[in-house]
């Protein structure tokens, strides 16, 4: 007796989505006291301190799941000592210097399309005033 395997196979087609950088619904502003490390999402800016650690979140969505790269006023951005793009698709910053000041822009790209936004940072060092400076005025 012969037997036959009947094998059905059930494709499920999934609707792509348009990749999306999320941003939050109003930005912010953000400026730092202290060099305490800052956290902030896409869409925001930030003045910072030198040497503060800094990382911009960018949270995306889209199937498939869309790839992240960062760009710094225009030019790729690469994981080297002071900058990493983790796996979650932040970019941290480490030790910021006035020469970090720039836009930043997360971009999300698939298959399906490509999104992106930017926030701006303005690293800034500190302002002393000394006794003699301040005793003239």
């Amino acid at each position: 007796m012969t037997e036959s395997i009947l094998i059905v196979c059930t494709l499920f087609l999934i609707d792509p989505a348009r990749p999306v950088v999320i941003t939050p619904e109003k930005t912010t502003s953000i400026e730092a006291k202290d060099r305490s490390p800052i956290s902030l999402s896409i869409g925001d800016n930030v003045t910072a301190l030198t040497n503060t650690s800094i990382t911009i979140q960018c949270t995306t969505s889209g199937v498939p799941a869309p790839t992240v790269t960062w760009t710094k006023d225009g030019e790729e951005i690469l994981n080297d000592g002071s900058y990493t793009v983790q796996d979650d698709g932040s970019l941290l910053i480490s030790e910021a210097v006035e020469e970090d000041s720039a836009r930043y822009t997360c971009i999300a790209d698939s298959v399906t399309g490509k999104d992106s936004a930017s926030s701006t940072m303005k690293i800034v060092g500190e302002i002393f005033l000394c006794q003699c400076c301040t005793t003239s005025l």
